[in-house]
């Protein structure tokens, strides 16, 4: 793989006079204490209105980088007289794109750098100064995210005949740092020269080989399979550099170190048209990846290692994975430090289900996991083809292999054992209890084991023929009453049921999930308990029961010592027992959750704040509605912001339908699940394609939960990229369970997946 080293003519020279910002010129007179540290440099912009650039093509072997007006580098001088640091921003020459004269302080009416008593002040410079969060004992303390989403994307025509579609990085993230000393008695200019700090990929994605074929894009990711840090809260040390023991400033690693800190996501979402992009033959994307500046493990050109990883993603389809390592101690192949690597990546393909947790480090906890899910799973047109509506167009078995990790259904309480009202002591008892699913408030002939089978064999699917381990699957179980039965004993003159059909119902739940753990190969339900420090690798292959019970009756019926294998909390209304800082509305609750009980009595250690709603237009208007999803949405930032306890499992439904009477989306003859569906799914995927703060959006319940619809799919997409757009907590090593050992090939061609 070809290496391209990009050059930096960018000179900052600093210059010493009474207080003013022009240069001044030799001879000088020694500067005397007091005397304020202008700055002069030059660079020259390339494209308008973004901030400083490397170029898009290389020129005589490496890359121009190029000041924009008004980019602000940061200069910290210990033995200054009025502080340490001091922010300027840089004005370009008009004549030399790598020279200025013009290097002002950012705040005009404060004191810049002033020269203190010591006969030699030392000179540090980092770039871009709105990158610094912190100094602490000279260290510089930046971060760099996650998440690398491009400021725009540019299409132009290529060579071969396609499109390229190159994003255009932030290069907020191009950090530059320059280090100098000057004798304070020689007074003149301090030059300081900067220097790339930064290691960069620049990755070019080919569509597909076939003519005619499409392929819409969804993410790229680099990962490291040793968990080395790649993005987050760092230190640049200069201490080393001062002494010439290294060339450049070294790195440690600041901020949460139990956070996924080991990969870098790069979605490919064009928010101007609000779509992923789509590759054809001869297309091509363009994108860059920023590395955290370390100096030394990033180097794979001589010890033909395997610790860096490309992993990118067609929308709803299998991870295409390629190692980036280098071939018989050369560097052809390897990454090296604080250079431009470019990085040429084989046609792309769709290539088998969408099994998306797998990709994920496996300490993850549950709670700041974002799952898509399919409001009333059931209510398919496969499963349920003869139901007059559907909330869903893929049956629960496509639905698990197409990304979908959330389902909601609701049942019905069977009492098996009954023979009807006209027979004494025909009622059945306890044990006569079990589930059906209910499609349209009826009850039909699928037991709720029915279900939980056909999920869990999506599970062992995806462990048997496509070797995933870290699939699971969350179950939201509901209670209909139209059609549930009781038991107890029965008399002739008609009914008298001693245990009512709610309470029968929470029997009915505690018989068939008793059943379904004892046979843990055909059902794979989770059995172990649910906590706050729960975490994907726990319960990864299982399927996880959440049960919604209406009323207090409902939740006492069960013991407070019962063991159900299963999360239980209050549906309809808030518990009042709650105390939170959110305050609940009539479209919010918070409520405790509990495992294994859903009697008041037990403790609780973790909530569920949910919003729901169906009937838009009547419950809430359609405005309320998005507002209230949106809502959701940002209160998740504030909680996840203040709190590091992960007790707090959010819900949010997207799905329902439009009912017509007020707040109508978009016309009057938008009514209905596909009106509602064509007006919040677009809404929703611009809104959190534009968010950048961290935050999981919890368990979101869609309608036509179908990559392939127009107006849900983008929204799916965009719900699972969010788990690889952010830093999610762990519990302890953020280290990735997969590892791959294939070989890259020679001149930055790739010739194959791994």
């Amino acid at each position: 793989m070809k290496k391209i080293v990009y050059s930096l003519l960018a000179a900052a020279m600093v210059a010493m006079s009474s207080c003013q910002d022009e240069m001044v010129e030799n001879p000088v007179t020694p500067a005397q204490t007091g005397d304020e540290i202008t700055f002069g440099s030059s660079l020259t912009d390339i494209e308008e209105q973004t901030r400083t650039i490397y170029g898009d093509e290389p020129v005589n072997g490496a890359y121009p980088v190029t000041w924009e007006d008004g980019d602000q580098i940061a200069i910290y001088c210990p033995e200054a007289s009025n502080g340490n640091m001091v922010y300027y921003k840089v004005t370009p020459d008009g004549t030399d794109a790598s020279h200025s004269s013009a290097v002002t302080k950012v705040n005009p009416d404060q004191a810049g750098l002033q020269w203190g008593q010591a006969p030699v002040h030392h000179f540090s410079a980092f770039y871009p100064a709105d990158r610094i969060v912190g100094l602490q004992n000279g260290k510089i303390t930046a971060t760099i995210p996650v998440q690398q989403t491009p400021v725009s994307w540019k299409t132009t025509d290529n060579d071969a005949g396609g499109k390229t579609y190159t994003g255009v990085a932030n290069t907020d993230y191009a950090f530059m740092w320059a280090y100098n000393t000057h004798q304070k008695s020689q007074g003149g200019d301090v030059a300081l020269n900067f220097k790339p700090w930064v290691t960069i990929l620049d990755v070019e994605i080919n569509g597909p080989e076939t003519a005619g074929a499409e392929i819409k894009m969804s993410a790229v990711q680099l990962v490291s399979t040793t968990g080395e840090t790649l993005n987050g809260e760092f230190t640049m040390d200069f201490t080393k550099v001062e002494s010439g023991e290294k060339e450049y400033p070294t790195y440690e690693q600041a901020g949460n170190p139990a956070s996924t800190r080991s990969y870098i996501t790069i979605q490919l979402y064009d928010s101007e048209k609000n779509d992923f992009i789509t590759l054809r033959q001869n297309d091509k994307i363009v994108i860059r990846f920023y590395l955290l500046p370390k100096d030394d493990n990033y180097d794979t050109s001589t010890s033909g290692r395997t610790d860096l990883q490309l992993r990118v993603t067609p929308y709803n389809s299998a991870v295409l994975t390629r190692t980036l390592n280098a071939e018989g101690g050369t560097q052809t192949g390897g990454i090296l430090a604080h250079k431009v690597n470019k990085v040429i990546l084989p046609s792309v393909s769709q290539t088998g289900p969408n099994y998306w947790m797998s990709s994920l480090d496996p300490n993850i906890y549950l709670t700041e996991l974002s799952l898509p899910g399919s409001k009333f799973s059931y209510q398919n047109t496969t499963d349920q083809p003869n139901v007059s509506t559907h909330y869903q167009s893929l049956s629960v078995a496509d639905q698990i292999k197409n990304g979908i990790r959330a389902f909601h259904v609701q049942t019905i309480g069977d009492n098996v054992d009954s023979d009807g009202p006209s027979r004494r002591d025909d009622g059945g008892n306890a044990n006569s209890m079990e589930l059906k699913i209910s499609v349209a408030e009826n009850k039909t002939s699928i037991g709720l084991k029915d279900m939980v089978k056909t999920i869990a064999n999506g599970l062992k699917e995806a462990e048997t023929n496509y070797n995933k381990y870290g699939e699971y699957a969350f179950i939201l179980l509901t209670y209909s009453g139209n059609g549930s039965e009781g038991f107890g004993r029965t008399y002739d003159w008609g009914y008298d049921w001693r245990v009512a059909p709610d309470q029968a119902w929470m029997q009915a739940v505690k018989n068939d999930l008793a059943k379904m753990a004892e046979d843990e190969d055909t059902y794979r339900l989770y059995t172990g308990e649910i906590t706050p420090s729960t975490t994907l690798r726990q319960v990864a292959g299982r399927v996880i029961i959440k049960v919604n019970y209406n009323n207090d009756n409902m939740a006492n019926y069960l013991s407070r010592n019962d063991r159900v294998p299963a999360l239980f909390s209050i549906w309809g209304l808030t518990d009042q027992t709650v105390r939170d800082d959110f305050e609940p509305t009539s479209a919010y609750a918070i409520n405790m959750l509990r495992w294994g009980t859903s009697n008041h009595n037990a403790t609780a250690n973790m909530r569920f704040f949910y919003h729901e709603a169906s009937s838009v237009g009547h419950e809430e208007s359609a405005y309320d509605k998005e507002n209230n999803i949106k809502d959701m949405w940002e209160r998740s930032i504030n909680y996840y912001k203040t709190n590091s306890n992960h007790d707090m499992w959010f819900m949010n439904d997207v799905g329902g339908y439009y009912y017509g009477i007020n707040g109508a989306p978009a016309s009057e003859s938008q009514i209905g699940i596909d009106g509602w569906t064509e007006y919040i799914g677009p809404i929703a995927t611009e809104y959190l394609q534009s968010r950048t703060e961290d935050a999981t959006l919890g368990i979101v319940l869609l309608n036509y939960a179908d990559p392939a619809n127009d107006y849900s799919g983008n929204l799916i997409q965009t719900i699972i990229n969010n788990n690889f757009s952010f830093q999610l907590r762990t519990s302890g090593s953020s280290s990735q369970s997969n590892t791959y050992n294939a070989a890259y090939s020679k001149g930055g061609n790739a010739i194959g997946w791994d």
